[in-house]
């Protein structure tokens, strides 16, 4: 027996009857929950990214690794230090 291809014909399906009942209309499912509410520490704040070059990464990634500090510590405090550097409030 010949095998068919994957991308040949698809064998035709026959028409449903006219004799055959309509399908009883399904209910909508109850609507999903949304999502949770943000985390206490994230109340109030806003998600800041940056794209920088892989060895800036991995030298961020090892300095937090050593400091056994948070990455985004670490982001946080160097913008205070921006902010400080151009006279403005360490608010970060």
């Amino acid at each position: 027996m010949k095998r068919g291809t994957l991308m040949g014909k698809k064998p035709a399906t026959e028409p449903a009857s006219a004799a055959e009942a309509p399908a009883e209309p399904v209910a909508p499912s109850a609507p999903t929950q949304a999502r949770p509410a943000k985390a206490k520490t994230r109340e109030g704040k806003r998600n800041v990214t940056a794209f920088v070059d892989e060895a800036a990464h991995r030298q961020l990634r090892m300095l937090a690794a050593t400091e056994d500090a948070a990455m985004q510590d670490l982001f946080v405090e160097a913008l205070n230090l921006l902010f400080e550097n151009r006279g403005l409030s360490r608010i970060a």
